[in-house]
């Protein structure tokens, strides 16, 4: 008994893509994803509205608090001020990579409506945030600081 040339194909097309479907679902589970997207470890013990202002506000200095908890999570890990996730670096070399590496990345500063609409659509240089924007203003910022004419 023969099979037409389409109906194999189609079966060894449906088996390839089967196969490597397989493939990809154990890779999944085992781990070993092509890209890792971790996300820094987040600290336990915050309350619903206020985070972690609880433990900050104690009779310890809060530069005591967060190295207890960095002996804790890690060299870096993330709190709750309020609503605001913040992140917190307590190792010279992560904080070095921070401000090197990712640069571009803490350089601009979080976005508000309140910002937005006291500073007419982020005009304003100071509350800007990071962009072509703020770098051609702050050019022309530091060209008539530096070098204007004095009458």
């Amino acid at each position: 008994m023969e099979f037409p040339l389409s109906f194999l194909t189609t079966v060894t097309s449906i088996f390839v893509v089967l196969a490597i479907a397989f493939l990809l679902q154990i890779l999944r589970r085992k781990g070993l994803n092509i890209v890792k997207n971790q996300a820094a470890p987040q600290a336990t013990g915050s309350w619903p509205i206020i985070g972690h202002l609880h433990l900050l506000s104690g009779s310890r200095p809060p530069q005591q608090v967060l190295g207890d908890m960095a002996d804790k999570y890690g060299p870096i890990f993330t709190i709750k001020l309020g609503v605001h996730q913040v992140l917190v670096v307590s190792s010279g070399e992560v904080a070095k990579e921070c401000f090197t590496t990712n640069d571009k990345v803490f350089a601009s500063r979080p976005k508000s409506k309140a910002t937005e609409i006291m500073a007419y659509n982020y005009a304003m240089i100071g509350l800007a945030p990071y962009g072509d924007y703020w770098r051609q203003v702050r050019k022309i910022v530091m060209l008539e600081i530096f070098f204007s004419k004095k009458s």
